[in-house]
């Protein structure tokens, strides 16, 4: 297939993009013009990279940008660290989304998937499901389930099919430092001390490698409707700091209890991955154990090349 991918210099749409070409796929990474992309480096000379305001563009260089291709996975979006979660430039990627859809299905693009969040839903105490409530609490995720609500009615009205991959929680090689893993991975590495909350919070991480071959396979099948995207395996952000402690040697500089706890953080998200699995037959190649002990020797390899 030809396989168009917004947000293609990003961490989960670089990974999506090798995952692609490792399946056998064809594959146009959609950039920012003049966006730098050290993580498609591995396949640049695999892919046509194709420049593109996207959420700026005329309806007629988005028709472009879809001719001859088959399915389109969208990453791109708003995404500045610290600030994303309550901008309104969400609302921004919300519109500019409806758009490129809209062209890529009047283009002849037969199917298109874009990424949601877990956020989208209302927190409960047990895994979440894809049937249940949605609930968005923050601007980000509201604008990521209107969406989700908004493409779909769509596509049935245009004949074209949207399927909407809800992501958990991911890490590992090449995520942005000042993220929980590399962020810690780092210090530790360095031989700091690292100031860290009790980590009570019950989360569901999957390696970014993982999730990039789940979105793939959403994308090039026949499937339709949400799906989450996690592991299903619940863990504590304590084990996570523990397990990282360990690997880096550092499990004597974790002050735990140091930082306060963030009062409006759920205390619970997991996903419920059954759909995903039965539907695609997809499953993960990393345990948390294996893929943060590769997370952490790819941040080692970093700090010595730097150093």
């Amino acid at each position: 297939m030809n396989v168009l991918v917004t947000g293609a210099a990003g961490f989960i749409g670089a990974h999506v993009c090798r995952q692609l070409l490792a399946d056998g796929h064809r594959v146009t990474a959609v950039i920012e013009p003049g966006q730098a992309t050290p993580r498609l480096d591995p396949v640049r000379d695999q892919v046509t990279l194709a420049a593109c305001d996207l959420f700026g563009s005329s309806e007629a260089d988005l028709r472009h940008l879809g001719h001859g291709i088959d399915r389109a996975i969208h990453a791109a979006w708003y995404a500045v660290p610290g600030k994303y979660l309550t901008s309104p430039a969400n609302i921004d990627a919300l519109a500019g989304s409806l758009r490129l859809f809209a062209a890529l299905w009047s283009s002849g693009c037969r199917a298109i998937t874009g990424i949601g969040t877990c956020l989208e839903y209302r927190m409960a105490d047990r895994p979440l499901r894809e049937d249940d409530p949605c609930e968005p609490a923050i601007l980000y995720a509201a604008a990521k389930h209107s969406t989700w609500l908004t493409g779909r009615e769509l596509a049935r009205q245009m004949g074209g099919r949207l399927t909407w991959a809800r992501l958990f929680y991911l890490y590992g090689p090449e995520e942005a430092p000042a993220r929980l893993i590399p962020d810690l991975a780092g210090n530790l590495l360095r031989g700091q001390r690292v100031a860290v909350t009790e980590g009570r919070q019950v989360r569901d991480y999957l390696h970014v490698a993982d999730v990039a071959s789940a979105i793939t396979a959403i994308a090039t099948g026949e499937t339709e409707g949400a799906f989450n995207v996690g592991s299903g395996e619940p863990c504590t952000v304590r084990d996570i700091i523990a397990t990282l402690a360990e690997l880096t040697g550092g499990a004597d500089r974790v002050d735990y209890g140091a930082r306060p706890a963030n009062l409006m953080d759920p205390p619970y998200i997991v996903a419920e991955t059954t759909r995903l699995r039965s539907e695609t037959g997809w499953r993960p190649a990393y345990t948390l154990e294996t893929g943060l002990a590769r997370t952490v020797a790819w941040w080692k390899e970093r700090i010595a090349a730097s150093a």
